[in-house]
């Protein structure tokens, strides 16, 4: 279960375009950073109807083993919340992502990992994150491979 609500199942993935615009904005924000590490950002996003599910993932390019770091951000959602306001949780968890590897990468010995999750509030509005070293890559395969019992997410390939 990748979404914070238990009981979230068969989520609708955020738009293509829309998440690999802010993995080139991630990769290009913090270019400096990932080529001195080796590593590049992935995003993933899922729309389930409790909640709006962001994953950004920072992957090593060499080895798809080595330990990533990943950050989970979620916000409740309710079936009345319209695409206006889905477009304004998006851009305040762009934020929060922003500032949280801003705070990452300031400091060299950062080890902040928290496994459970925990609410921050930012412009009035209250997200829950949690960091790990989870390759949410890794994870959804498994999900894939494990097949339609197991899996309670719906990739872009579901869906064509």
């Amino acid at each position: 279960m990748l979404g914070r609500i238990k009981n979230s199942k068969l989520a609708k993935p955020f738009p293509t375009d829309w998440t690999e615009g802010f993995n080139r904005i991630l990769n290009e924000t913090y270019k400096i950073e990932t080529k001195q590490s080796g590593r590049y950002f992935d995003v993933y996003g899922q729309i389930f109807e409790e909640e709006l599910l962001l994953i950004v993932s920072y992957l090593s390019e060499k080895d798809e083993y080595e330990s990533p770091m990943t950050l989970f951000l979620s916000s409740d959602r309710n079936k009345e919340m319209n695409e206006e306001k889905i477009k304004e949780t998006q851009k305040n968890l762009i934020d929060i992502v922003g500032l949280f590897f801003d705070e990452i990468f300031s400091d060299s010995e950062w080890n902040g990992f928290e496994p459970n999750w925990q609410e921050v509030t930012h412009k009035n509005q209250n997200c829950y994150y949690k960091i790990s070293r989870e390759n949410i890559n890794l994870t959804l395969e498994a999900s894939r491979l494990l097949g339609p019992e197991y899996d309670d997410v719906e990739t872009e390939e579901d869906i064509h």
